[in-house]
């Protein structure tokens, strides 16, 4: 009995073993991946808060078709970057105010 015992518990050391070095070869396989999930789970993030809110959806989108119509496209670019980061900053504080 104890040598099935002991077999078994090598055999599960060698499957940890295994699954840990699995673990370190996925991550840097993902790595290459990480930024363009990043984007993408951003984009997911402002596509369900638009539909949370769809007038404002409407509002930015007639914003944006007059500010491009109105500035060139790079003034409108760093518009935009700003306006992004002021999105991200009212989120978080909204969400610090909800937590509290």
């Amino acid at each position: 009995m104890k040598e099935k015992l002991a077999a078994l518990a090598e055999r599960r050391q060698k499957l940890i073993d295994k699954a840990a070095s699995q673990r370190v070869v996925l991550a840097h396989s993902m790595q290459p991946l990480r930024r363009p999930l990043v984007i993408a789970d951003r984009s997911l993030e402002v596509i369900r808060y638009f539909k949370k809110y769809p007038v404002l959806m409407a509002g930015v989108s007639t914003l944006t078709g007059v500010l491009i119509s109105r500035l060139h496209v790079a003034r409108f670019s760093a518009l935009l970057q700003t306006s992004w980061s002021v999105f991200r900053l009212v989120r978080d504080i909204r969400e610090s105010i909800r937590k509290d």
